[in-house]
């Protein structure tokens, strides 16, 4: 057979495989296993622990989920967590925050904890182990106030500012052998003042720890003093404001939009990785509007006319200005207001004064919220 012969039915198989839509081999099914859950935490607050982790929303190889449990798997000591650790599966949407709540055992005692995704039979993988050493709660701040300011909200509470406790870690030697916080007897409560202590008074309260238990606490970012959380409207409390805790018992906020209702609440924290932190404080709440008057106007000059005392200013550089108002003290009066005037206008013709008599003159800006200025300084003039 000629080359030419074999050659056609080559070409006549190639057009048949073409002709039924062969495109190679078919893929491997896409796996519906889920990825490690995110923001997982292990942490004390009041009286209790607290495991949390974020649901993913899709597979590894990226099958997006309807619905999706989170494992929380946690042990108290060295127990293996996974065959002697207790387990609680909670469904999730993708993409929820989920927590758990646990009661707080005795006080010295390590806590592990870890977390997995389950859709359906696929189990993903297990986030690293967490450690706690569970601590006497921390008495919790007292007396938060929250007060409009013309930058935002001012904070304020009272309440002992903790000590820093260290955060377990392995030891050098046997397996599973750990170094915590304090060894033997856990630290007492703290005992309540006999009478009310000055902020100056709980701050030398709440000092450093000295001597070998001082060593313990690594040097680095601030890990003890406040966290301050916040809500608005009908929002749960979120992440806590700023990146570290607060050593004074107070704070502004000036990123809450107006006509917002902002509430807050204050925990003391002894530790922030992993969280120890005490339950919070009262609730403050406080809607937020405008109360940052504009600035004045300047400049102000008056000058006679045919028709009576002209006024003239300089306008006022804030962005909200909603218009002016003139204020007029006759002989032996005091300042009234005699006009107001919108944003566009600059002057004003006072057509009442009477001649031979001496006028002060004032103008204040204000804005498209009310809020009025400082008057501008008073201008002596008269009619001749």
């Amino acid at each position: 057979m000629t080359p030419r012969h074999i050659a056609l039915p080559i070409a006549a198989l190639a057009a048949l495989l073409s002709s039924c839509g062969h495109r190679g081999d078919p893929l491997p099914p896409r796996r519906k296993t889920p990825p490690l859950p995110q923001d997982f935490r292990l942490a004390q607050r009041g009286d209790a622990l607290e495991i949390r982790a974020t649901a993913p929303t899709a597979s590894v190889d990226g099958v997006p989920y309807e619905t999706i449990e989170i494992e929380f798997l946690h042990a108290d000591g060295t127990k293996d967590i996974e065959k002697a650790g207790a387990r609680r599966a909670v469904p999730a949407t993708p993409g929820e925050r989920v927590t758990v709540a646990l009661p707080l055992p005795e006080a010295g005692t390590l806590v592990r904890a870890a977390a997995r995704g389950v859709a359906g039979r696929e189990k993903g993988p297990r986030t690293l182990t967490m450690m706690l050493v569970a601590q006497v709660p921390l008495e919790a701040p007292r007396e938060l106030a929250a007060v409009l300011t013309a930058g935002g909200v001012s904070l304020s509470w009272r309440g002992p500012r903790p000590r820093e406790v260290a955060p377990p870690t392995l030891e050098a030697g046997p397996p599973g052998a750990f170094v915590t916080p304090f060894a033997g007897t856990p630290p007492a409560a703290p005992a309540p003042p006999s009478a009310p202590a000055t902020p100056e008074a709980e701050d030398a309260a709440a000092a450093p720890a000295q001597g070998p238990a001082a060593a313990l606490v690594a040097a680095g970012p601030r890990r003890s003093g406040f966290f301050v959380y916040r809500r608005v409207g009908e929002a749960g409390f979120g992440n806590p404001l700023g990146g570290e805790p607060l050593e004074r018992r107070g704070a502004e906020d000036g990123d809450v939009p107006a006509g917002a209702t902002a509430c807050y609440v204050v925990r003391a924290v002894a530790s922030t990785e992993p969280l120890v932190e005490s339950g919070p404080s009262n609730e403050a709440c406080v809607a937020v509007r405008d109360i940052a008057a504009p600035d004045a106007p300047a400049g102000l000059a008056v000058l006679p006319r045919a028709g009576g005392l002209e006024l003239l200013w300089s306008p006022s550089p804030a962005a909200d200005v909603a218009g002016y108002r003139v204020y007029r003290t006759a002989p032996g009066g005091e300042l009234a207001r005699v006009a107001e005037v919108g944003v566009e206008r600059s002057s004003w013709l006072d057509g009442t004064a009477a001649r031979g008599a001496v006028y002060r003159y004032a103008v204040a800006a204000f804005d498209t919220s009310g809020n009025e200025s400082e008057a501008s300084e008073a201008v002596e003039a008269s009619l001749p």
